[in-house]
């Protein structure tokens, strides 16, 4: 399957998603309608003749920081390496925790959790009202859950309707000497429990820690690394 732009959430989420780009005047590439594929075809159905057995009968080791769509998704992919052997099996196992631990770009609601936690982080509290949430995640560009909104601001009411499908409500609260509809850390612990694997969490660490700076080095994602 191919596509401009992102796929659909529930599409991506069940892909092994591989970002192609635009090439320069100086790369040149064979136009596909000159490969011919019979060969690579015949290699295919030959191979899987040939090891029909071990195909149905396998079962792979899994790395355990695929969550449970993942390794369904490469599981047959490790099948493959290992009946390859050599340096597949080893190939195979970290490109596949290469590619998942981009999971946030294809989980908007991952990458939004995220985000929200790491905003409480940095405000060092435990509650904080709606429109502070808001006003935070509006300054920051480039996240997953944003791509929809074609760049037009989040509201609290959007906030609310993203959030409420995994049991989290705003409800009023009082900072200080002032009362708001607004959230408290703990509402989201469960859901940030689910959703955010533990791949997730290595990619942001090590977004934290390198040197590069990207094109948000104050999004929340990057100033919570020290409480992840």
């Amino acid at each position: 399957m191919a596509a401009i732009g992102r796929l659909p959430d529930t599409l991506a989420d069940r892909c092994i998603v591989i970002r192609m780009q635009r090439k320069t005047h100086q790369e040149q590439c064979e136009r596909l309608r000159n490969v011919d594929t019979r060969a690579l075809q015949q290699q295919c159905a030959r191979f899987v003749l040939d090891h029909a057995p071990q195909i149905a009968s396998a079962s792979p080791a899994i790395p355990p920081t695929l969550h449970d769509r993942a390794a369904d998704i490469w599981e047959p992919l490790f099948v493959l390496a290992d009946l390859a052997g050599g340096s597949w099996p080893d190939l195979a196992r970290q490109a596949a925790i290469s590619f998942t631990g981009g999971t946030p770009e294809n989980n908007p609601i991952g990458s939004l959790m995220l985000d929200i936690v790491a905003i409480f982080a940095e405000n060092d509290t435990n509650r904080m009202f709606s429109r502070d949430i808001v006003a935070r995640l509006n300054s920051v560009q480039g996240r997953p859950w944003a791509d929809a909104l074609n760049g037009k601001p989040i509201t609290e009411l959007w906030l609310s309707q993203q959030l409420r499908p995994y049991g989290v409500r705003p409800k009023t609260i009082w900072i200080g000497d002032t009362s708001a509809k607004g959230y408290v850390q703990e509402s989201f612990m469960e859901t940030f429990r689910r959703y955010i694997t533990k791949a997730d969490l290595e990619l942001l660490k090590s977004e934290a820690s390198s040197p590069k700076e990207d094109s948000d080095p104050g999004s929340p994602a990057r100033a919570a690394s020290g409480s992840a």
